[in-house]
């Protein structure tokens, strides 16, 4: 058999879901060694070193998207090709889809060279740290190419869904995105050392991503070939996405640029540290999105119903679980910052963490039919939208601080992503007919939203205990009898009595083996 014949992917529930518990573990699982390490990089750190380092982490994320979109585009052309057993010219998109990326981006990479200072000069940054946070945004500039390209090489994987490996190492580097600074605070708190010693990480990891394409394809290794015309219909697909990799990100992280700005860099760890963890709540649309981009790109053309019915389901689930969460974050969220990093934190942070839960959960909604418009080929529908929204966040989210401060950035972040989601969802409607079954679900969908407003209104833990507890038991008894169809009762019973039973007779092993 040829080195470039893969047997072809199939999608089905049971692989949906094994490859979206992957992503969420992991997604999840550096959740929890952010929660225990943040507070002691903070105090070791300081605020604004940490409020930089936030910075750090934010521009490192945000150079995956220096790809322009080729790393979306490869995964899509390569999962289309897999579905339908046409493997022999892969070889030729993977390497010149790879090479594209690395030039371009190092492109990039020296012309951000030349405007660091520049850069570092737009935030407010104490004298005695220029010169450090200088030569750490030196590092950054360099590890453009190693980022960009990486994203590519796990766009090959994904298309090949090889999730268990990819998440084994996200958790790793998910680990170490926290661990690392931790551990170079024992000889030093420098920036620049800390940073640099991410991004040599980030080095180990794109040489394992390599060797792993490698494996999912021995053809990859053995034919190293270029044609620009084989990843045609990738930069096709992509010219939209690079619009969408441009505006996204700039959506997603103009809100500490401009405290930082506007304010100082240490408003930006009063904003960034519940950021950082309410939007760990992503996790779970996230991971399910990541499995869904290639199944709706191999299933949409033969079987569209299909993808509308995966598409509407996994909307109603994501709601389903997420929203609880929210719920629990808006109404306990001054007791859990005290809790977690103290009365002062919790009093600057507080409504900040209220506002942008809510935002976090208008962005989950959003999420899956972003992906089903890249997964169908029409990414320029998304990208529209967020052309549109622009420059209208911007100028909100400019008065907004300078009115309401982090509050105020807060609060604009959750308009925002409101404002999307339903815009979103009316093209989804109006374009491929998604919508509720009924409109008493609908409208039941939005009173449940709004209520959402009332534990802005609750002051006293034991006020809060009775009400979130009285609350969520009504949720999950409404949900149950509108929003969960027979077909899907069915299977959660069915799943719940395998679960009990497995427990049980794990249990009657364990006390005969006693």
């Amino acid at each position: 058999m040829d080195d470039t014949e893969n047997s072809v992917i199939t999608y089905n529930g049971k692989t949906i879901a094994k490859n979206t518990i992957y992503n969420i573990l992991g997604y999840g699982i550096p959740l929890i060694f952010a929660l225990v390490l943040i507070p002691p990089l903070i105090k070791g750190l300081g605020t604004e070193r940490f409020g930089v380092l936030n910075l750090a982490w934010i521009i490192i994320g945000y150079f995956s998207f220096f790809d322009f979109g080729i790393g979306k585009g490869l995964t899509k052309v390569i999962a289309e090709k897999l579905g339908l057993n046409q493997t022999k010219n892969l070889p030729e998109i993977f390497w010149s889809a790879l090479f594209l990326m690395f030039v371009v981006s190092a492109f990039i990479s020296l012309i951000i060279l030349f405007f660091v200072p520049s850069l570092v000069n737009i935030f407010k940054i104490s004298n005695n740290l220029q010169q450090e946070v200088l030569n750490t945004f030196y590092v950054l500039a360099f590890a453009i190419p190693v980022v960009s390209t990486t994203a590519g090489l796990r766009g090959v994987l994904e298309a090949h869904q090889k999730f268990g490996i990819i998440n084994i190492i996200r958790v790793f580097l998910g680990i170490f995105t926290f661990l690392i600074p931790l551990l170079c605070l024992i000889l030093t708190d420098s920036l620049f050392w800390i940073v640099f010693s991410l991004v040599f990480i980030r080095i180990i990891i794109w040489i394992i991503y390599l060797f792993l394409c490698f494996n999912v394809n021995n053809a990859f290794r053995k034919h190293i070939k270029f044609d620009i015309n084989a990843i045609k219909p990738v930069l096709k697909f992509s010219a939209w996405i690079t619009i969408a990799n441009i505006i996204g990100p700039v959506i997603l992280y103009s809100d500490r640029f401009l405290i930082g700005a506007l304010i100082s860099a240490v408003a930006i760890t009063y904003y960034a540290t519940p950021f950082e963890i309410v939007t760990k709540l992503l996790v779970i649309p996230s991971a399910l999105a990541g499995v869904l981009f290639p199944v709706f790109s191999a299933s949409f053309f033969n079987k569209p119903e299909m993808s509308r019915k995966i598409l509407i389901r996994g909307i109603k689930f994501i709601f389903l679980i997420i929203y609880p969460s929210v719920f629990l974050i808006v109404t306990f969220a001054f007791d859990g910052m005290k809790l977690w990093l103290g009365e002062k934190f919790a009093v600057q942070s507080s409504f900040v963490l209220q506002f942008l839960a809510i935002g976090i959960l208008m962005n989950s909604l959003s999420l899956i039919p972003n992906n089903f418009f890249q997964g169908i080929g029409k990414p320029k529908i998304p990208t529209l939208i967020n052309m549109v929204e622009l420059p209208f966040y911007i100028v909100i989210m400019y008065f907004s601080i300078k009115i309401g401060g982090i509050n105020g950035a807060a609060a604009a972040y959750m308009f925002a992503a409101t404002v999307d989601a339903a815009v979103m969802y009316t093209v989804a409607y109006r374009i491929f007919d998604i919508k509720f079954n009924s409109k008493f679900a609908a409208s039941l969908f939005i009173l449940i939203i709004t209520m959402l407003v009332i534990p802005f209104l609750l002051s006293g833990i034991v006020v809060k205990i009775i009400f979130i507890s009285v609350f969520l038991t009504s949720f999950c008894l409404v949900t149950w009898k509108h929003f969960i169809s027979s077909e899907e009762k069915v299977m959660i019973i069915s799943r719940l009595k395998m679960i009990y039973f497995t427990v049980r007779s794990g249990n009657n092993f364990n006390s005969n083996e006693i």
